[in-house]
């Protein structure tokens, strides 16, 4: 077993898993999988260990290849790659979803997701199937969501302790329609770009700074930006978990099985793993020299007002997904 696994039975949750038959082929079957993380990036470990996992339990009929990233395609390209036989699964930011479907911007809202509700049981594959039913059109199937981080503003010479300080800031976000208006909303100039060109941009001054996370702050380093402010609640980054869904369908039943099965069960396992590595990730970046902080409850809530009205924009334009977003969570969500 690999470590996500040893770490979920740790956390009691078992595999049901069994190995694929050992029947033997000549040419085993291609898997292509692709992200945009650094190498660096706690999470390339996990991605490369399901891959792993896939491989021993197809007993080598499902021969993985990873690329980290974006060496193999550009962020969004990945996604509009699926499909093409090219690439067959994508790891991506949910808000790469949002051009192809702009529905599934109700995942990116701010407080929308929350950890304590994505720690209950059968969560993040029911967000993933709600998801699905926008993007299955275009021959993607979303397997689940998968936990990054929260994010947190980074700049080079200054914390944020008020929304004014953002004002006429040119901010890097991940892009997508959700965060790049709740940016504006924020009085910023949202830019979108890789993550991989995130420091050099910061060190030349294309950018002042960066909505990202604590492995976002892992790539950029604390020389580029060593102030990083953090808005509780604001924004909680996932992973969308994309598979090819014709190629898919056209594996071999017990391949399909083995495919379906370890992904299901790295989503659901992977939530508070998720939060462990990144709040170490978060005390490592300070143990080198970062400095991070909260800003004040009371900023925080001027922050949540501007928040709400990013959030007032798409339900006004998709009120059907938004009640039906409510509908499938309410279950998971406390006191419900």
């Amino acid at each position: 077993m690999r470590r996500f696994f040893t770490w979920a039975l740790a956390l009691g949750i078992g595999s049901s898993l069994l190995l694929a038959g050992a029947r033997a082929t000549a040419e085993p079957i291609e898997m292509i999988m692709t992200d945009e993380l650094a190498t660096s990036h706690w999470a390339t470990k996990l991605i490369d260990e399901f891959a792993k996992t896939i491989e021993e339990r197809s007993n080598g009929r499902i021969k993985v290849k990873v690329f980290h990233a974006s060496t193999l395609y550009k962020d969004q390209d990945a996604v509009a790659a699926l499909g093409s036989g090219s690439v067959h699964m994508v790891w991506p930011v949910a808000v790469r979803l949002e051009p192809i479907a702009p529905e599934t911007g109700v995942v990116n809202l701010p407080f929308a997701i929350t950890d304590e509700m994505m720690l209950q049981e059968g969560a993040p594959e029911a967000i993933g199937k709600f998801l699905s039913q926008y993007v299955e059109p275009k021959g993607i199937r979303v397997m689940g969501l998968a936990r990054t981080a929260d994010l947190f503003f980074l700049f080079r010479d200054q914390f944020i302790t008020d929304i004014k300080d953002l004002r006429g800031k040119k901010v890097r976000v991940t892009g997508g329609r959700i965060l790049q208006q709740l940016m504006r909303e924020l009085g910023t100039s949202p830019v979108s770009m890789a993550a991989t060109e995130m420091a050099t941009a910061m060190m030349q001054g294309a950018i002042d700074g960066i909505f990202t996370s604590a492995g976002g702050w892992e790539m950029v380093g604390t020389s580029a930006a060593p102030k990083a402010t953090s808005v509780p609640g604001l924004s909680l980054v996932t992973y969308a978990v994309l598979v090819d869904d014709a190629w898919l369908k056209g594996l071999p039943d017990d391949l399909r099985q083995v495919v379906e099965g370890t992904t299901l069960e790295f989503v659901r396992t992977n939530w508070p793993v998720a939060m462990k590595l990144d709040k170490e990730t978060l005390e490592n970046m300070v143990k080198a020299g970062g400095q991070y902080q909260e800003v004040s409850p009371e900023a925080r809530e001027a922050f949540r007002q501007a928040a709400l009205k990013a959030n007032e924009e798409f339900i006004r334009r998709y009120p059907e997904v938004w009640e039906k977003f409510q509908e499938v969570t309410r279950p998971f969500r406390k006191g419900s």
